[in-house]
């Protein structure tokens, strides 16, 4: 990234605080009249000249002002702004509202207040399942080779898979895998106990009789799935109907299809999973020609210290920064609190 002078990075931030009020190219004249700088509009237009040939700023049209570049975008989060200390106000008020025993409910809650909040998309990724701890598990056979898993999670999250079994297996194999798991693996994560039975069938491989086969078998069908349970909760996509960026029918239509495939989202916890502190992603850096026009803001939350899901809003690249940072980083802390609560409580 290029550095800039003590005058360049006053006009970039001029121009991306002005658009961000108005989406209209800023012209040297408006920032010769308003900005801090006092220079004339000639002096002005010469940084400008520089910003955009070092590639900060664009100019849509010949004869208008101009806007950001992603990179000055990047330049001026990384950079030129200052993030406050987070108001937690409204969300210690949202978790006196939250139900322990709605933890679906509360992301519903959390990604309702993220999008009214900052007036974008708020979204809450659940956690995958298999990384919370197991309350109890039933196996309840619905024919000869199905059988349905009912998984209670200790957050109250319920979570139903179907899996293929042995003709072999009875009514009271199952009722035994089932008292089985709930005996020995209680308040274990349930990718724990997964790899606890494979442990298990190594040491004991001569000795294993039918039964444990098909508690290993029955146990890693439905343990070991990349995505188990783990669920995207969108709130507020009609904050952005409106904005001006947007207007163009086919790319607002190309953002919502974006938005239904939700893989997207799930591409970017990849990319976060492992990075401390709120992630900022402007336009290009998101990866999508779809969403180009937006800006991204995440973090994690977490439960004993372990990373087990994301939440942030969508918006417009143009966004207040500043503001939303400190919305997602306290949404964060917030659902970290409360999963941490449940998985004590419960």
């Amino acid at each position: 990234m290029n550095f800039l002078n003590e005058r360049e990075e006053i006009v970039l931030k001029t121009i991306i605080e002005e658009f961000v009020q108005t989406n209209e190219p800023v012209g040297s004249r408006l920032i010769s009249k308003t900005g801090p700088l006092k220079l004339g509009a000639a002096s002005i237009r010469n940084i400008m000249s520089d910003l955009e040939e070092k590639g900060f700023i664009l100019q849509p049209h010949t004869s208008s002002g101009r806007v950001p570049s992603d990179e000055g975008y990047r330049y001026y989060i990384d950079k030129l702004v200052t993030f406050g200390s987070a108001d937690c106000t409204v969300m210690e008020q949202l978790k006196s509202e939250c139900s322990a025993e709605n933890i679906n409910g509360i992301f519903k809650k959390v990604s309702d207040n993220l999008g009214r909040m900052t007036s974008s998309v708020g979204f809450v990724i659940s956690p995958k399942l298999n990384t919370m701890l197991l309350k109890h598990i039933e196996f309840i056979r619905l024919n000869a080779t199905t059988a349905l898993a009912v998984i209670v999670a200790r957050t109250g999250i319920v979570h139903n898979v179907m899996l293929e079994i042995d003709p072999t297996v009875t009514e009271s194999d199952l009722i035994q895998i089932s008292n089985y798991l709930n005996t020995h693996f209680q308040d274990k994560s349930l990718m724990e106990v997964k790899t606890a039975i494979v442990d298990e069938m190594k040491k004991e491989k001569a000795k294993m009789d039918n039964l444990f086969r098909n508690l290993h078998s029955m146990a890693s069908a439905v343990f070991s799935r990349g995505e188990f349970g783990q669920d995207i909760i969108l709130s507020g996509t009609s904050n952005i109907l409106d904005l001006p960026e947007f207007a163009d029918v086919s790319r607002l239509k190309g953002l919502f299809q974006t938005f239904e495939e939700k893989k997207f989202i799930f591409d970017i916890l990849d990319k976060c999973q492992n990075e401390k502190g709120v992630n900022i992603f402007v336009g290009s850096e998101i990866g999508r020609s779809e969403v180009s026009e937006l800006g991204l803001v995440t973090r994690t939350y977490s439960r004993g210290g372990n990373v087990i899901g994301m939440l942030g809003i969508i918006g417009p690249k143009r966004m207040r920064y500043s503001d939303v940072v400190s919305v997602v980083d306290c949404s964060a802390e917030l659902v970290s609190d409360i999963m941490g609560r449940l998985t004590e409580n419960k």
